[in-house]
């Protein structure tokens, strides 16, 4: 990767260059819980609110179950929680992002030290109505295989809505994965927002898949 600065915000910068490592993703982010809303904040981190309104665009039924994978401090659920959801969980791979996501008071539950590439483990599959995973497909944290397990975790049916930094995007095999997925017809892709608004630093895509029933 290349020694230019990927984020304005050192913190995030730094986060954009872990290398994956279930053990390094988790310890940075238990440093970084009680700084990381100030931290995204201040450039301007709208990909929450933008995926909420997403799933609210195809699913208007507010008391679905939803499940926040990767849900941080749960930045995610409380935009949720201003369009009316509120059968919300979450978990997130660090326990301490996942207490500060717990006292938002957006979710019904919370569970830390998930990692999501065996969260099948502890979340039951065909389980949830939508799935949303924010600000996780990106760079040093997830490999686009995590794709198949959040899939699992949706109900047939149900919808899936993710975000891709745009430079994730264009670095792993993810559209590949996408592609297969399609051609299978294990999805089916709804909506797709490309270069969309991310943060000061950059883009993203935005995708809404649904589950065939």
């Amino acid at each position: 990767m290349s020694d230019d600065k990927i984020s304005i915000n050192e913190a995030i910068d730094s986060a954009l260059r872990l290398d994956g490592d279930p053990d390094n993703v988790r310890a940075y982010y238990d440093d970084w819980a009680q700084r990381y809303n100030l931290d995204t904040s201040s450039v301007d981190y709208n990909a929450p609110a933008i995926s909420a309104r997403l799933l609210r665009q195809y699913l208007p039924a507010t008391g679905a179950r939803l499940l926040d994978a990767g849900c941080g401090t749960g930045l995610v659920g409380v935009e949720l929680g201003k369009l009316g959801y509120h059968d919300i969980e979450g978990f997130d791979l660090s326990e301490s992002m996942a207490r500060q996501a717990l006292a938002s008071g957006a979710y019904r539950r919370v569970r830390g030290g998930v990692d999501m590439m065996h969260s099948s483990q502890s979340h039951g599959q065909e389980s949830y109505d939508a799935v949303l995973s924010v600000g996780v497909f990106t760079l040093g944290h997830v490999p686009p295989e995590a794709l198949l397990v959040l899939l699992a975790l949706t109900r047939p049916g149900g919808l899936l809505v993710l975000s891709t930094r745009t430079h994730y995007y264009d670095q792993t095999d993810f559209q590949q994965r996408v592609d297969e997925l399609l051609a299978d017809r294990r999805i089916e892709l709804l909506q797709l927002l490309e270069d969309a608004p991310y943060n000061k630093d950059g883009a993203a895509h935005y995708w809404v898949f649904s589950k065939p029933a």
